[in-house]
């Protein structure tokens, strides 16, 4: 008789059982860890951890060093950041990336395929600048990783002259209002049950990701090019056409109740309608409107995530707008947008890149 049929009516025994005779790896498998999330209380802030399976607090005091995993020390500002504008020169190097989700793996993987990071996750990328096209939240286990490593490489990237851009989405929003209808269940566990938060309270205006989050643009001008989230809409045309004032009438939305206008869904951080077919319950934009959009802002090209797309990066609208959603929310390797001495091309996971349609050249 096999082990199995000697409790063939007792569940949780033939459960023992199956552990006792599962994998060690699978048994000894390390609990999971999350943070840190800095909470400031005046001059000072509350440091939540987890780390194998058990919640920490420490104090953080002046100079404000915070010790993150695997990239070293960070030094925070005990006040809110002040916003900078988001209209700049057009840089030699532009890479960018939307919708992460959590893929840790995904992101590292393809910023060290093309130059932007090194093997431990160093800055390489000169004087190129990285966006990230918001979405870093949700479906995926490891947000708190992805969101700390940007704020390590935005140190780094300065320092040698280029610039590390998040512009918000979406998900971020969802965050900071505590909708968790995307949230890994990993964050159940780790937030919830072991930190005793939820992502309102570790992601609110006096947490530091929240306050550096909460400064952060939803349209961002790099020369000729335009980046947002979902994507000006044609009924954003009435909106302040100026980047820095539709920008700070954002953020004031952040926070407001009920549902503010800027977040409804011909909104940058929801509208679908710059990508052929994705509008379910509007029109497409038309080639008209896409260049009473580029006019109206400056541009040559528009940026845009939001909308996946299982072809990867593609140009739509004869290489005016480019949807750079390229899947990494399924765990995938996704794709790389890039900006290089007057082309633009898809980077792969394995570091080759295909060259894209342009309106250009953009330089």
């Amino acid at each position: 008789m096999s082990a199995l049929r000697l409790f063939p009516f007792k569940p949780l025994a033939a459960l023992l059982l199956a552990a006792l005779l599962s994998p060690l790896s699978a048994q000894t498998a390390p609990p999971r860890s999350d943070g840190p999330y800095v909470l400031w209380e005046g001059s000072e802030a509350r440091v939540l951890s987890v780390r194998e399976g058990k919640a920490q607090e420490t104090r953080l005091r002046a100079p404000y060093d915070l010790e993150l995993p695997g990239l070293g020390p960070l030094r925070l500002e005990p006040g809110a950041p002040v916003p900078e504008s988001a209209s700049l020169p057009l840089p030699e190097r532009i890479a960018a990336l939307s919708d992460i989700h959590g893929n840790l793996a995904g992101m590292t993987t393809l910023l060290q395929a093309h130059g932007v990071i090194d093997a431990k996750r160093q800055w390489t990328f000169g004087r190129g600048h990285l966006v990230v096209l918001g979405d870093v939240f949700d479906r995926g286990g490891r947000v708190t990783d992805c969101l700390w490593l940007l704020r390590h490489l935005e140190v780094r990237a300065r320092k040698a002259g280029g610039r590390v851009h998040m512009i918000l989405g979406n998900h971020e929003i969802f965050a900071f209002r505590g909708d968790e209808r995307y949230l890994h269940p990993d964050y159940l566990d780790l937030q919830k049950k072991l930190l005793g938060l939820d992502q309102k309270a570790l992601y609110g205006p006096s947490t530091e990701q929240g306050r550096w989050l909460r400064s952060r643009p939803v349209l961002l001008r790099l020369g000729t090019f335009l980046f947002v989230h979902g994507g000006p809409s044609p009924a954003m045309m009435a909106e302040e056409q100026d980047l820095d004032a539709f920008n700070a009438a954002f953020r004031r939305s952040i926070d407001e109740a009920g549902k503010p206008r800027l977040q409804g869904r011909e909104g940058p951080i929801w509208y679908r309608g710059l990508i052929p077919g994705k509008e379910a319950k509007r029109p497409d934009a038309t080639e008209a409107e896409v260049e009473d959009l580029l006019r109206a802002f400056g541009v040559r090209a528009i940026v845009v995530g939001h909308s996946t797309l299982k072809t990867g990066i593609t140009a739509f609208h004869g290489g005016r707008i480019f949807g750079i959603d390229a899947n990494l929310q399924a765990g995938g390797s996704g794709e790389l947008w890039l900006y290089q001495k007057g082309g633009c091309f898809k980077g792969l996971a394995d570091g080759s890149r295909l060259p894209l349609k342009m309106n250009g050249p953009f330089d």
